[in-house]
């Protein structure tokens, strides 16, 4: 109480304008159907009003309507039943490794020192994709400076602590503008966001990922300060909606008083009153309201669809207050970030495991890797007959497995039919769940999420009536089609107007709030159950044709998946840039499309067309950034609309 009454004497609370939701991501939640039997472990969907959950992020008023379309959650079509253990890699999770005996410790934390005593774990940082695999290109805005991030790898000195905490909350302002992917040469209207952060080591600021997602540009702006100062993005964990930024001006971090780092706590226990301060809805300055921990969880991050170890809290939480501490005594337990509206005073922050593993990736990279997964989708055993069926016996107890993600590390340990017991050492129960603390439970996935990238672990299967444990490690593992594409330039491919796209959920989301209704039906299946089955796979679709004299009569074409050029099956979209560059002998390029569908251009009237058609329709280039990138991550020429060399115009 005696924090709550020096922080609320510190603030001037304002009872300001009134501002609507907007939530910043144009991501919507999966489904997370935990207790009903079926537990979604993996970014399946952006779909999910399991919680119509929002992330928090105050829009401007220009964008109000907009927000609301891209956050709006519906049920996710899977069927009931199944546990999803995936993961999108972008970036992995924190938990102290025990040997593979025991659940980790809540507030334990995986260190650049513990890092570095397992030399086996793969430092994945520039190698090279997965030949045609499409490269992952990162807007510009994202900086990964070493040396600033080097400030992680050691604790502060010093902590902030009594009234001098609000000195370290700051109030994040953000332009954003994300691409459209209908014409991936260009992007939407921009729009402003506020947030909220605070500084977690020196000259590095905590916020969320969404508060920045597609960031054109941000500022920063102190407690009772009037200056903004710009701010450069240095990491983001997307999937955990965590990121990291600094100020290169020195004045921000000593004028009128220095600034020093929030301390980190453990994972609160239930009942624990916590504090959360921000800048919410309804006024320009500090607010601070307060709330007991509800329950800990693995739950729905709104920003990524992901699955990832969550607090429910009943202090209110509103827009503005997303990237905002939430405290105890001194310490932040957590970092605020989405709500659930329509119910009364129900929160949920991101525990301080979660926070300390990505900064901990980030200290070992030098970015975000993304959460580890098995890739396996399981089903709940709950029923006797179904257990005595697979040959368990009395007091067995765990998950059935339905498939396996044949490009994931456990592919080769797990198979299809087996029954998963154990992780680390740590029992599954019938459920899915797993001991936390005392009489609390929580789902399995936790025991995956928090391991750092590329660690061994050990699983306990039972498999034809008997008992095996096999070795594996953990990696994150990429959705066939992707939940998530933000901070990344649209991929495409024009070619004699024909325009090709990888499939992906942001795409899907182009047909507005009820895109699950209303963008093709076989488009949206292939997004919601398809999985990988090669490295660097895509779901490559003809997305429209540029109407012109070479392609005439294929208008009608569109939203069809590409099967084969000149006969050979289509890895990705940099393969078939590939295999259009080699006509058949007849001198015709011919696309297989679903459905038998058969779409022949003349090659050598390709190349003609494609710049007359690039001039007509203002295309900037025939390819996207990435495409014209060579193997060894030098650009190649690409061609722009007047024949000559040039780079990507959609920056």
């Amino acid at each position: 109480m005696r924090l709550i009454m020096a922080l609320a004497r510190a603030s001037s609370l304002g009872a300001g304008r009134a501002q609507q939701i907007a939530p910043v991501s144009n991501a919507l939640a999966a489904s997370v159907l935990h207790p009903n039997g079926r537990m979604a472990v993996r970014p399946m969907s952006m779909l999910g009003a399991w919680s119509q959950l929002h992330a928090h992020a105050q829009a401007s008023s220009s964008d109000r309507i907009r927000g609301h379309q891209q956050h709006s959650s519906t049920m996710c079509s899977r069927p009931m039943g199944s546990v999803l253990c995936f993961s999108t890699s972008a970036g992995s999770m924190d938990r102290q490794e025990s040997a593979g005996s025991s659940a980790p410790a809540p507030g334990g934390q995986w260190t650049a020192a513990a890092a570095a005593a397992h030399p086996s774990a793969p430092a994945v940082e520039g190698q090279a994709p997965p030949l045609g695999a499409a490269a992952r290109v990162y807007s510009s805005h994202i900086v990964g400076d070493h040396e600033v991030l080097r400030q992680l790898e050691q604790p502060p000195a010093q902590c902030a602590s009594g009234p001098e905490i609000l000195d370290s909350i700051v109030k994040v302002f953000t332009v954003h503008s994300r691409p459209n992917h209908f014409l991936p040469w260009q992007n939407h209207p921009k729009r402003e966001s506020t947030g909220t952060g605070f500084v977690v080591a020196p000259r590095l600021i905590l916020t969320n990922a969404h508060c920045v997602s597609d960031a054109t540009y941000v500022t920063v702006k102190r407690h009772g300060s009037g200056t903004r100062y710009r701010a450069d993005v240095q990491a983001v964990g997307h999937d955990c909606d965590l990121a990291l930024l600094s100020v290169a001006d020195d004045e921000f971090w000593a004028t009128p008083t220095p600034i020093a780092p929030l301390a980190l706590g453990g994972l609160p226990a239930l009942q624990q009153g916590v504090v959360v301060v921000g800048y919410p809805t309804g006024g320009d300055n500090t607010s601070v309201t307060s709330g007991v921990v509800s329950r800990v969880e693995v739950a729905q991050y709104v920003h990524s669809a992901s699955h990832l170890m969550a607090c429910q809290i009943d202090a209110a939480i509103n827009p503005g207050n997303s990237g905002g501490p939430a405290l105890q005594g001194d310490e932040v337990v957590g970092v605020a970030f989405q709500n659930l509206p329509n119910a009364e005073n129900i929160g949920y922050i991101i525990p301080t495991p979660v926070v300390r593993h990505f900064l901990d990736e980030v200290a070992r990279y030098g970015q975000y890797r993304g959460y580890c997964s098995l890739g396996v989708l399981c089903q709940n055993l709950e029923n006797t007959h179904l257990r005595r069926a697979l040959g368990m016996g009395p007091g067995m107890t765990g998950v059935l497995v339905n498939n396996v993600q044949l490009t994931s590390t456990a592919a080769k340990a797990i198979r299809k039919g087996d029954v998963l017991l154990g992780f680390n050492g740590v029992p599954i129960a019938n459920d899915g769940t797993v001991h936390l603390r005392q009489r609390e439970r929580i789902y399995f996935s936790y025991l995956i999420t928090l391991l750092p990238t590329g660690v061994p672990a050990r699983i306990k299967l039972l498999r034809g009536g008997v008992v095996h444990e096999e070795d594996i490690r953990v990696t994150p593992n990429d959705a066939l089609v992707p939940v998530h594409t933000y901070d990344r330039l649209p991929t495409y491919f024009i070619y004699a107007g024909l325009v090709f796209v990888p499939l992906s959920q942001p795409y899907l989301m182009e047909y507005g709030e009820d895109w699950p209704n209303t963008c093709p039906r076989r488009l949206y299946d292939k997004a919601m159950h398809a999985l990988m089955q090669k490295p660097g796979q895509q779901v490559v679709v003809l997305s429209q044709v540029l109407v012109d004299d070479v392609n005439t009569g294929y208008q009608a074409l569109q939203n069809l998946q590409v099967v084969r050029v000149n006969g050979t099956a289509v890895l990705n979209l940099r393969h078939l840039q590939q295999l259009v560059a080699q006509p058949q002998a007849d001198g015709f390029v011919r696309f297989e499309l679903e459905d038998d569908r058969l779409v022949a251009v003349d090659a050598s009237m390709a190349q003609d067309a494609s710049t007359r058609i690039a001039q007509r329709y203002r295309v900037p280039a025939l390819a996207s950034l990435d495409l014209t990138m060579s193997q060894d991550g030098n650009q190649a020429p690409a061609t722009d609309v007047s024949g000559s060399a040039s780079s990507e115009g959609n920056q």
